[in-house]
């Protein structure tokens, strides 16, 4: 199969290295010169407890990329996806099948503005990957991925890539019910994306403050009233437990508002808390420990990239 990683960071880097191993033909597109340059001179290092492979596959920067591609995988940040999308229009083709794998939600909506919804396909993904360094990718634990077609039709592309993720060793699965699915991992994440960006800590430090692990699950509490209002019924007790896999299991990973933080990037706060309060400004939902949590991390992101950008 044909594969392009549209924004191959950490994660798409790890998807990409994997399914190349597997055979398939990737091309992993990224803007960052540093981490093109490392893996086209001496490969990408793929890092886990288990072992360390070293794939030997092509990165370009997206506007090099002409196609073709039966699937591009999305792994840009939310507010990146127009301009990424944008940069590779022209290879785009009838045969090109856009699976989002990102964090938040309107993510198909801004797909659809370069392929039919019919080619489609929405997911998300709990794997913990860090860059360790240009070229250097590394899983610091377990966790499962799901996806399906965005519309509720027979895709036959959809098996075809969960039989490739799966040859590939990534626990990738179809899920019939995407859209819940979606937004339990933004119950997930708005908490402990954004109290872990906060507090400078990783899930092992809210498991370790006493509270926090509390306010975390308060705030999915917040986005299930909100998605309830919406028609979608979220299981509290599976996103908690969820929430308390990651405290004792990814206790040292960063999650990326953290590290975009620490690196005065713009957040995904847009697609997340803040999209939660606009969600439940227009449903009548009070959402106040996420309004405040977006209004932090705007604050957050504007002290580190005026005070702490290098």
């Amino acid at each position: 199969m044909k594969i392009a990683i549209l924004g191959a960071g950490a994660m798409g880097s790890w998807f990409g290295g994997r399914l190349a191993l597997a055979g398939h033909e990737v091309n992993l597109l990224t803007t960052n010169r540093a981490h093109r340059d490392a893996i086209n001179s001496n490969g990408l290092i793929l890092k886990s407890a288990r072992r360390e492979e070293c794939v030997d596959l092509p990165a370009l920067d997206p506007g090099e990329f002409s196609g073709p591609a039966e699937v591009i995988i999305l792994f840009t940040k939310s507010f990146q996806s127009d301009g990424a999308l944008r940069s590779i229009a022209t290879a785009l083709d009838d045969n090109t099948h856009i699976l989002t794998l990102q964090n938040g939600l309107g993510n198909a909506e801004i797909v659809s503005r370069y392929a039919p919804l019919e080619r489609v396909m929405i997911g998300v993904t709990m794997m913990p990957v860090d860059k360790v360094g240009p070229g250097i990718v590394e899983s610091t634990g377990e966790g499962g991925s799901h996806f399906n077609a965005a519309l509720d039709i027979d895709l036959p592309i959809v098996a075809q890539l969960e039989a490739a993720f799966k040859a590939a060793g990534l626990d990738v699965q179809i899920d019939p019910d995407i859209h819940r699915r979606i937004w339990s991992k933004v119950a997930f994440n708005a908490g402990m994306n954004a109290v872990c960006a906060l507090a400078h800590g990783t899930p092992g430090t809210i498991a370790d403050s006493p509270g926090a692990q509390a306010l975390v699950n308060k705030i999915a509490s917040e986005v299930a009233a909100v998605a309830g209002a919406e028609g979608i019924t979220l299981d509290l007790n599976e996103i908690r437990d969820t929430i308390d896999y990651a405290c004792k299991n990814h206790r040292d990973h960063k999650p990326s508002m953290h590290q975009d933080l620490l690196h005065a990037r713009r957040t995904e706060v847009d697609a997340l808390n803040a999209a939660i309060v606009a969600a439940g400004e227009r449903l009548d939902v009070p959402t106040p420990l996420n309004s405040i949590l977006a209004t932090l991390v705007r604050v957050a992101e504007l002290s580190h990239q005026r005070y702490y950008s290098t």
